[in-house]
């Protein structure tokens, strides 16, 4: 009778760790950090057909909103087909709109103009770029000053009000 229930005890107690354990794993997937949580040196890759599209690296990553939102810190963005780099100091990517805001001042250079921007909307997914603020590009032969700019997929881009010019000789 004892042995009976010793072993019933025992598979008891066994049922119960076992639950305990694995009641702290079903988060479903959900990705949520809160706090004081960050990542540091953080580098998102984007691929099409094993090439690389895009590469954005920043030095901190704060995750916001449930973890859909990452607020990064010191940022580069490297897009080798239009040979641009892309420097800000603070941004919002978000991983479900696959898109890249920033509410701080961006460059952006390349082997043949820099682009000085007070804020940038990114839409990675389609291409689109689009700021209401203050835009400056300039090249060896011009300058262009603008407020508003809006780009399109065929590499269109708009300078939206007050566009100056200055042509170089």
């Amino acid at each position: 009778m004892k042995r009976v229930l010793l072993i019933g005890l025992s598979v008891l107690l066994f049922g119960i760790l076992f639950v305990m354990l694995r009641t702290g794993r079903e988060d479903n997937g959900n990705f949520t950090m809160k706090g004081e949580s960050f990542l540091e040196d953080i580098r998102i890759i984007h691929k099409e057909d094993g090439i690389s599209i895009w590469t954005l690296t920043a030095n901190k990553a704060e995750f916001i909103e449930g973890g859909d939102k990452a607020e990064l810190n010191n940022i580069t963005m490297a897009i080798p087909k239009n040979d641009v780099i892309l420097f800000a100091d603070r941004g919002i990517y978000s991983f479900s709109e696959h898109s890249f805001t920033t509410d701080g001042v961006v460059k952006a250079e390349s082997k043949d103009y820099k682009i000085t921007a007070d804020s940038i909307d990114y839409e990675i997914s389609s291409g689109r770029i689009k700021t209401d603020g203050r835009i400056i590009l300039e090249t060896k032969g011009f300058n262009v000053e603008g407020i508003g700019m809006r780009t399109e997929p065929e590499e269109k881009v708009s300078i939206l009000n007050d566009v100056k010019a200055i042509f170089h000789r």
